[in-house]
């Protein structure tokens, strides 16, 4: 068999026909697992507080809650002993209207002190989910937020992507940091957070599952979103953000609504109080707590 001859295409064409119907195989396979292994966590995690206060919970190792504290199957198990939070059952107050929880990532900010002004003329408490600022004049909004009845919680420290998803350990290092920092200005130990990027993301692919074990073993609850404001972005504009999280609150009974307050999210706050105005005759606002039962990504979502 020589380049150029019949024999060679002949030879060609097959292995391209094979590596057709392998590929795709393999990768559905591949999917298939990873899809069911992230549903199983997802529904693990929607019942791991309904039983009790500290309920006895088989999970990935088979052990007891109490007995994976007391005897670390991991050595960063042993890290960061005060990190833990206290637990909860899922309660679900009872509402007449449509419930929005409005969340806000990445502050605080100057754009978190105008959400403030607009959330306590409204008298509506929200959710904010802090990163670390070295600003001296945003020091205060931390305390400020728990000061005026909203939720804080943690959104890492640094929110660098590469940095924190490297491994178990290197987010476990940086989320102390927050944890930390917040107590020390606070006084309050945050019980929710939210994974940057949301729980399963192109950056943590590798250790999700893992990662999302750990975070539900010491306590704490996380929350993603099922509506996106759309300020993610670079193009958006207040109108498009009051339009997006209005439409998409109107469809749903109970909506975790993603928003961002960093310094660069001035539409967002110009947003903020249409958005009331649009929902507040039809819908109830209220702040997570982890008392709330969360909405959690599954694998099949992230490829989508």
């Amino acid at each position: 068999m020589y380049w150029g001859s019949v024999r060679f295409f002949k030879h060609l064409i097959l292995s391209t026909v094979a590596l057709m119907i392998i590929v795709p195989t393999v990768l559905a396979v591949y999917f298939g697992m990873e899809n069911h292994r992230s549903k199983q966590l997802a529904e693990e995690y929607k019942k791991y507080a309904s039983e009790s206060q500290l309920p006895k919970m088989e999970y990935l190792t088979g052990v007891d809650y109490s007995e994976v504290i007391t005897v670390p199957t991991f050595p960063y198990q042993t890290e960061y002993p005060d990190m833990y939070a206290e637990r909860s059952a899922f309660v679900e107050e009872d509402s007449e209207k449509p419930v929005v929880y409005l969340t806000f990532d990445d502050g605080p900010s100057a754009n978190t002190e105008r959400v403030l002004d607009i959330l306590k003329a409204n008298d509506i408490k929200a959710t904010f989910f802090v990163v670390n600022s070295d600003i001296e004049a945003h020091q205060y909004l931390y305390k400020r937020i728990v000061d005026e009845g909203h939720t804080l919680g943690l959104h890492t420290y640094s929110h660098q992507y590469l940095n924190i998803y490297r491994s178990v350990e290197d987010y476990l290092a940086d989320f102390d940091k927050i944890f930390t920092k917040v107590y020390e200005l606070t006084g309050v130990k945050p019980t929710v957070f939210r994974f940057p990027g949301g729980s399963i993301n192109v950056y943590n692919q590798q250790i999700y599952f893992e990662l999302i074990s750990e975070m539900l073993r010491r306590g704490f609850v996380y929350y993603d979103w099922n509506v996106s404001s759309g300020d993610a972005g670079q193009t958006y504009t207040s109108a498009a953000i009051h339009q997006t999280v209005v439409n998409g609150a109107m469809t749903k009974d109970k909506s975790i609504v993603l928003m961002h307050d960093s310094s660069t999210k001035y539409a967002t706050a110009d947003a903020l109080q249409s958005i009331i105005d649009s929902l507040k005759e039809t819908h109830e606002f209220r702040p997570i707590t982890n008392s709330v039962e969360p909405t959690v990504f599954t694998y099949e979502d992230n490829q989508r």
